[in-house]
């Protein structure tokens, strides 16, 4: 327009400002990791801070962990680069990636925080589960059991009551923890037993328990409560007033914890107590299976029990008299402890009247099928012998007719023998056969 007048430079309008550098992507980048750490961090301590877990589950979080970290950066890293800040994608997984690598050996402490904390209280309700036992409250006792963590079965449960274990602690690559029950008395033991036969458990998982409480007896040598026992396990019958019902080895299959109730009953009872427990399996009315007949035999520790047992079973009179070989077999386990026996027995009389009483109801020590006879046995005992004072006549009188029962003048004795000992001749048979004889005893 004719006339205007330009305007002056201080007056035009002034430049917009340049716009911000916008740092989204290092912030998003930067968060990516820590975020994923996170959650992984969440999800392997519910999942891999239990009991059931071990390393090797451990392991496979951790290889699920990597992989997922691999794939993590790969949108932000894509995203700086469509929008020209890939620098700032770098750099924000670089500083988040070193973040959450701390998640590693933080998960580490939570699980092994959190599986020791599990531990330790099932340590205590299994506390509060052996006081319920001691107040001898049977419907308590029933009701506390299956309410025990991890679910113990009753053969388990009477097995960590007598000093077993109860829960252990995996440290996976290390030594594991195992925490073991107090070992109550027999009286509270037979209480929870008691509990346990009058309860809703299977027969079978009953009479595990019962036998797993019958090993704590023999252990403890309680003879005494033999009976108490009997009657639980006559409880678990169908018939318990049956005539001779037989004691046998449970077929349970379930958790008997670090105790078995597999063992025959009379290998548990008669072997330990030898005539105490004859005389108590008597008394309780059982019978013997074949295999328990031999058992039994190998028991018998005077000749009062014999004549007990033969008057209970005729088939023990008829293995004796048959010419069979279980009176022999008798013979030769008796034959490795009659030296101990004339030495520490109160008196030496009572092997030699076993033994004697055992040859007149026609046990032969010649048809004994071990490769060592009773005579040899008992000669090589006596020689290898070392007294620390002389010898009671008593001892020698009861040796020489021990001697005489086993060793038959048919020439099946070594000649050159003394009823007290022998000569040094004994040991021509060799070591080796020796040895063979102990393992078979064993």
């Amino acid at each position: 327009m004719a006339g205007s007048v330009p305007p002056a430079p201080n007056d035009l309008p002034p430049s917009s400002p340049a716009p911000r550098r916008s740092r989204a992507v290092f912030w998003v980048a930067l968060a990516a990791f820590p975020l994923a750490a996170f959650a992984w961090l969440i999800w392997v301590v519910l999942t891999r801070g239990t009991d059931a877990a071990d390393f090797w589950d451990y392991s496979d979080a951790v290889l699920t962990g990597a992989v997922v970290a691999l794939l993590v950066p790969v949108p932000v890293l894509i995203w700086g680069g469509l929008t020209r800040r890939i620098g700032q994608a770098l750099l924000g997984v670089t500083i988040g990636a070193v973040v959450a690598v701390l998640a590693l050996p933080l998960s580490l402490h939570l699980i092994h925080a959190r599986r020791t904390q599990a531990f330790e209280d099932k340590k205590a309700r299994y506390t509060e589960f052996v006081a319920t036992v001691r107040s001898h409250d049977h419907a308590r006792i029933r009701k506390a059991l299956p309410a025990l963590p991890d679910g113990f079965s009753a053969p388990k449960a009477l097995c960590a009551l007598g000093g077993g274990a109860t829960y252990s602690f995996q440290r996976w690559l290390w030594f594991d923890d195992h925490a073991y029950g107090e070992a109550l008395p027999s009286a509270d033991l037979l209480e929870a037993a008691a509990a346990v036969v009058d309860g809703a458990w299977p027969r079978q998982e009953k009479q595990a328990a019962l036998l797993v409480l019958l090993h704590y007896l023999s252990e403890r040598d309680e003879p005494a409560l033999f009976p108490t026992w009997a009657g639980l396990w006559r409880r678990t019958l169908e018939q318990p007033d049956a005539a001779r019902p037989p004691l046998l080895a449970s077929d349970y299959r379930g958790d008997t914890g670090t105790c078995s109730a597999a063992r025959d009953p009379a290998d548990t009872v008669l072997k330990r107590w030898h005539d105490a427990g004859l005389r108590a399996w008597l008394q309780a009315g059982f019978g013997f299976s074949q295999e328990q007949r031999d058992l039994a035999l190998r028991a018998v520790r005077s000749k009062a029990m014999l004549q007990e047992l033969i008057a209970a079973d005729p088939e023990f009179a008829a293995m004796l008299s048959e010419g069979r070989s279980e009176g022999a077999d008798a013979l030769s386990h008796l034959s490795y402890e009659l030296s101990e026996l004339l030495d520490r027995g109160p008196d030496p009389a009572v092997p030699a009247d076993l033994v004697e009483a055992l040859r007149k109801a026609g046990a032969d020590p010649r048809r004994s099928e071990h490769a060592r006879k009773p005579c040899a046995v008992f000669e090589l005992s006596e020689s290898e012998r070392r007294p620390t004072v002389a010898d009671s006549p008593a001892r020698i009188a009861a040796a020489t007719r021990i001697h005489h029962a086993l060793c038959p003048p048919d020439g099946s004795a070594q000649p050159g023998k003394a009823a007290d000992g022998g000569s040094a001749n004994d040991h021509r048979t060799g070591t080796n056969e020796a040895a063979e004889a102990d393992s078979e005893r064993r």
